[in-house]
């Protein structure tokens, strides 16, 4: 019997020690050896029933508690101290860095037959082939060829890459919802996202924003279909966009609602539809209304009192 606590748990944890090297990862323990492991670190034990006969208070010896102490699963048939075992290091496995983004030149002829020049040059881009997944493609815009608004949404979505289009799902439902109080019609809209794939690999909370490098290679896709709609107006939606086409500074925050110049177009910055989508709040709702309005009347479109008065909040 061993009367000292303290060397009493210097052999218990000894003991849990080799068994961890051994391999087990769990261990079960009755009450009555919890009980003499509170009494060895001076714990006290609950009190028993009074209908129940009072034992004398004495340290349980330690052969007690550390028998109590046995492997969920058999331990091994020997025992020997574990050799230790260097942590094997762990193998990081980086992308290969985004290149330069691409020089080209469309060629001469109809809107329809240069944006189909685009489409065959981004689909035979080495670059671009690395990030898609089959049966994905290059996922360029959408909508009106002669429209007057290019909206520049962010980099794709599994949803969006799945569906061929941008603002596919909730946000473009949105979207459209915004569009259809503004009064702009579909014969005016552009729609396209900021890159021509999904940014990979997603992080644990959903997709990955892009960053700079892919940002700037896919930025000349982005002009090039901006060149062949010629719109009068181009909104950037989120930060994405905005970063793309403007730069970092200022932040959305601090741009939106104000005109920028996007070689001679006009560029107005405006919050996503998924912001909205996480923040359904009337200010940010009339922040982005806000936005629209001046979009509106840059466009020369007729704004109605009713129109101007939406998520007002006063």
């Amino acid at each position: 019997m061993i009367d000292d606590p303290a060397e009493a748990l210097d052999i218990l944890l000894e003991e849990l020690r080799r068994q961890k090297a051994a391999g087990v990862r769990r261990v079960s323990i009755s009450d009555d050896s919890l009980a003499a492991l509170k009494a060895l670190t001076g714990t006290p034990a609950p009190a028993a029933p009074a209908s129940a006969p009072v034992a004398a208070a004495r340290p349980a010896p330690v052969a007690q508690a550390a028998s109590a102490v046995r492997p969920a699963a058999p331990a091994p048939a020997a025992v020997r101290p574990a050799t230790p075992v260097a942590p094997k290091p762990a193998v990081v496995v980086s992308a290969p860095p985004i290149p330069d983004a691409p020089i080209f030149t469309l060629p001469a002829g109809t809107k329809a037959e240069r944006m189909q020049a685009l489409h065959q040059l981004v689909a035979a881009c080495a670059e671009t082939k690395k990030h898609l997944t089959a049966p994905h493609v290059p996922l360029l815009g959408h909508g009106a060829l002669d429209a007057k608004v290019v909206f520049v949404g962010e980099a794709p979505s599994l949803e969006e890459m799945e569906a061929g289009k941008a603002f596919a799902g909730a946000s473009g439902e949105l979207l459209q919802k915004i569009l259809t109080a503004a009064a702009i019609k579909p014969a005016d809209i552009y729609l396209v996202p900021v890159m021509v794939w999904r940014p990979e690999p997603p992080t644990q909370y959903g997709k990955r924003p892009p960053n700079a490098r892919e940002l700037a290679f896919n930025l000349p896709y982005l002009r090039a279909q901006i060149d062949v709609v010629a719109p009068r107006v181009v909104v950037a939606l989120g930060s994405q966009a905005f970063e793309a086409l403007h730069g970092r500074t200022p932040t959305i925050t601090q741009a939106r609602g104000q005109w920028f110049d996007l070689a001679g177009v006009p560029l107005m910055a405006t919050y996503h539809p998924n912001y909205l989508l996480h923040n359904p709040s009337a200010s940010a709702k009339r922040a982005v209304w806000e936005d629209f309005l001046l979009v509106m009347e840059k466009l020369g479109l007729p704004i109605s009192e009713k129109q101007r008065g939406y998520f007002a909040t006063n």
